[in-house]
């Protein structure tokens, strides 16, 4: 198959639904639907003020003109046939890995009409242009030979508020401010309901492009972006919901919309000013890559349950215990090893301290926040009974050990290369030995020698 067969194809399709139209007469009968748009827009970091409007308006409903002309002029051309064939025949096992199961022709014969579809609707809304067709055409073949898509995700983000206009952290990550056409939306006029996101207005919006076979490998990179946004400072940032789009000839499903499954709380929410423009973008796009192992390797499992800790801490809906309990245990994670089962509470105190002190925390004040906090997380662990003012003292220092796992965490991460179990021992050691200590702190400026400034915010 050659992409000027689909070219060919495309263009006396197009023209053939001008002779259609002309020929029947076709005025295609009109929907009503009522857009719903925003007049006025203030987001700031403790709040929002919206003030929206609607009105009714008409579109042509092409869909059955469309339907019908598929069927009694573009199924039946010899040239249509002949190229379901001759990309049935060349194709099949490419066929059977994008539709697994499939029947190769019918499953060919879909994908041209799809293809010829989106053409024609291209040129009803838009003119379609000869650059159009071709690119179309190119698309399909690339498809059909298994190359990388284009991805493309707007994510509505609740958490994290942006002084400047907008980011651009890398060539695939762009992260702006709302705007008020992220708020506008349209519905038929006898199904008007509103949209879920609008019950929270987002705080700013996250668009990802990814080139992928996989879009698995979509969802684990964006994964890791969001990840490195709540590592960058303590930020409980998540979607409110996702707008996805595939660009695909063969497929009709190339637009997708998605919304948050489960109950999040904003426990912490944060600011990128102006001055921090620089330093937020290098450590995204550092930490991005610092993320990209393999959760199921057993050298970096430890890693992965304790990011997956402070992930549920920051986002999940429950009070201030059960978030310490979890705070801390993703702590243990890190810094314990099965070993010293019995001596947690001082082992992980006294090498949380070392390793923090290195950055300027003051270790007196992280060694007994621990073991205040390891106190607390046993009486969570075995159900006893909390007082209110336990509770008082649990929501106020939840922040700040919190914190003492996202710092952890992004050392651990930054210096993932030489494994949990060496930095703990260096750790050790460190407390014995100058040489050690030396070594340590050696190891801490060479990883995180440009976010120490952050880490101690």
């Amino acid at each position: 198959m050659k992409v000027t067969d689909l070219i060919n194809l495309g263009r006396k399709a197009l023209k053939m639904f001008d002779d259609y139209i002309a020929e029947k007469k076709i005025v295609p009968p009109t929907r009503v639907y009522i857009r719903h748009f925003i007049t006025d827009l203030e987001i700031s970091e403790t709040g929002c003020r919206t003030q929206g409007s609607s009105e009714i308006i008409q579109k042509p409903d092409w869909a059955k003109i469309v339907f019908d002309f598929m069927e009694e002029r573009v199924k039946s051309l010899p040239e249509f046939k002949q190229l379901v064939q001759t990309i049935a025949k060349r194709y099949k096992r490419n066929i059977n890995k994008l539709a697994q199961g499939c029947n190769e022709e019918s499953q060919t014969a879909f994908w041209l009409e799809t293809f010829i579809q989106k053409s024609i609707y291209e040129k009803l809304e838009n003119d379609v242009s000869e650059d159009t067709i071709i690119e179309y055409a190119s698309l399909f073949k690339s498809e059909l030979e298994l190359s990388p898509i284009e991805y493309g995700y707007k994510h509505y983000l609740e958490g994290i508020f942006l002084e400047p206009e907008s980011i651009r952290i890398n060539d695939n990550v762009f992260i702006r401010k709302t705007q008020k056409e992220d708020l506008e939306y349209t519905r038929d006029m006898f199904f008007d309901t509103p949209r879920p996101r609008y019950m929270i207005i987002p705080s700013a919006v996250l668009e990802i492009t990814v080139i992928a076979k996989d879009e698995r490998k979509c969802h684990e990179y964006i994964n890791r972006i969001f990840n490195s946004l709540r590592l960058y400072k303590l930020c409980s940032v998540y979607s409110i919901e996702t707008i996805r789009t595939k660009r695909t000839a063969i497929w009709p499903g190339d637009l997708g919309h998605s919304w948050s499954h489960k109950s999040c709380s904003s426990f912490k929410k944060t600011t990128i000013t102006e001055s921090e423009i620089d330093t937020f973008v290098d450590f995204i796009n550092i930490m991005e890559q610092k993320l990209n192992f393999n959760k199921e390797d057993k050298k970096y499992r430890t890693l992965y349950i304790s990011l997956d800790r402070y992930n549920n801490a920051l986002l999940e809906a429950i009070d201030a215990e059960r978030k310490l309990m979890t705070t801390v245990m993703g702590l243990e994670s890190l810094f314990t090893f099965e070993k010293d089962k019995g001596e947690n509470a001082f082992k992980l105190s006294i090498r949380c301290a070392k390793l923090l002190g290195f950055i300027g925390f003051n270790v007196e004040k992280v060694k007994k926040l621990i073991e205040e906090a390891y106190s607390y997380r046993n009486k969570v662990v075995h159900g006893s009974y909390i007082s209110s003012e336990v509770r008082k003292k649990i929501s106020e220092m939840l922040p700040e050990i919190l914190n003492y796992l996202r710092v952890s965490l992004i050392i651990f991460i930054s210096c993932q290369e030489i494994g949990k179990d060496k930095i703990v021992e260096m750790i050790d050691k460190s407390m014995i030995s100058k040489d050690a200590h030396d070594d340590l702190k050696k190891l801490l400026e060479k990883n995180i020698g440009n976010f120490i400034k952050l880490l101690k915010e």
